[in-house]
Formats: C-alpha cells, sequence, structure tokens
C-alpha cells in the first residue's frame, strides 16, 4: 500500500493514509464523511495505527468521534499547543471558532463527542518513523510530517498557498517563520498539504 488521500468534510480536506508496519495505517486529518473513511479503511485490510493530527481546528478532525468510537483503542496524537481543542470543553471552542467564521453549522451537524489527546508531540520527535516539525503560525500547534523526502504539510504549505492567520492563535511572523525552515528541506520533496493538489518544495521556492 502506497501513501493514498481522500477528500473529506465540507472543506475537501485531504485525509491521507499512510502504510505503517504490521497491516497497519496513520490516518491524517480525518476530516468528516467518517463513513466514507471507515469504509476505505476496510476496503484496504488494514487496521488504524494512530489517528494523528496536523493541526487541531475542527475542519482537520470532524469525523474523530466517529473513528474512535469504532476503535477506541486507537490514540489520537497532535502537537500539545493545539490540546484546547480536543476533549472536554473543546467543542464548544469550536463552535464558537467557527461561528465567528460563520460556518457554526459545521460543529453543530458533527456526530460523537470530540476526543481528548492520548499523545502529544513535539519538535523533533518521531511517530512511526516520520519526524514531526512544530511548524507554529495557522495555528500554535501546526505540524508537519517528514519522511524519505515526504512532507505532509497540514495547513502550513499549500501549492501556491498557505495557510491563513487571523484564527485563535495564529500568527504570521511565525508562520514565515515556519516557511523559511520548510523551505530548507530538499527541492525534490513531496508536499502533501491539508487542502489541495500536493506540489514540491522546490515549486514552492521564492514564492514565500
Amino acid at each position: 500500500m502506497e501513501i493514498s488521500v481522500l477528500a473529506t468534510g465540507s472543506l475537501s480536506v485531504n485525509t491521507w493514509f499512510i502504510p505503517l508496519s504490521a497491516n497497519r495505517i496513520m490516518v491524517v486529518d480525518p476530516g468528516g464523511d467518517a463513513d466514507k473513511i471507515i469504509a476505505y479503511i476496510r476496503k484496504t485490510g488494514f487496521a488504524p495505527g494512530c489517528f494523528l493530527l496536523t493541526h487541531g481546528h475542527f475542519d482537520h478532525l470532524a469525523a474523530l468521534g466517529e473513528l474512535t468510537e469504532l476503535w477506541p483503542r486507537v490514540p489520537v496524537i497532535a502537537h500539545g499547543d493545539d490540546s484546547q481543542w480536543f476533549g472536554p470543553g473543546g467543542r464548544e471552542r469550536h463552535q464558537q471558532f467557527f461561528d465567528e467564521l460563520g460556518a457554526g453549522f459545521l460543529v453543530r451537524d458533527m456526530k460523537g463527542d470530540i476526543p481528548a489527546l492520548g499523545r502529544t508531540v513535539a519538535d523533533g520527535e518521531e511517530v512511526e518513523g516520520w519526524e514531526v516539525y512544530h511548524t507554529p503560525g495557522h495555528s500554535p500547534g501546526s505540524i508537519c510530517l517528514y519522511r524519505d523526502d515526504v512532507l505532509i504539510s497540514g495547513d502550513t504549505l499549500f501549492r501556491h498557498g498557505i495557510g491563513r492567520t487571523d484564527g485563535p492563535g495564529g500568527s504570521a511572523e511565525q508562520l514565515v517563520e515556519s516557511l523559511s525552515f520548510l523551505m530548507t528541506l530538499p527541492a525534490c520533496t513531496r508536499v502533501l498539504p491539508g487542502h489541495g493538489p500536493q506540489t514540491t518544495i522546490g515549486a514552492e521556492r521564492g514564492l514565500w
């Protein structure tokens, strides 16, 4: 099995499925359409090894409640600086945030609760052989994953685009610093973003 993707949820989040050892997969950013994600996982014949969030915004975790009801022992992983979006009070904070964006219906329509994190990660740690890069700016706890010239970039970097910084804890200054670091990666690095098509580091250099 190679890395694969489904567009999920009302905001077309890229949910990535990364093969792991022992017939397991890492599910990155389950952004909605839980039935679609569950059906895809079952079709692969693999079992989820972890649910990883590149950041804590609701559009990237809308299917998480239903997935953890089905697989309660699978850990939910994110950076600690975005932990306020998970567990008790998380749904209420998302509701307020998305109400301000005029998209509060997305949160109201969610099935299940938002589970607490089972593990927090920090810069330089590894998750299933992938190195964690802490790349704040879009949110305080935004992360990217890197391995073998492949970067899972979340909403830090898109194809010819970058994440917005006007949400809670967003910082344009931090995002510039994060992007400057990512641009030091090899030009051939494939970038698998949180929304939209893939790109490469080489294609993005000089734009940010």
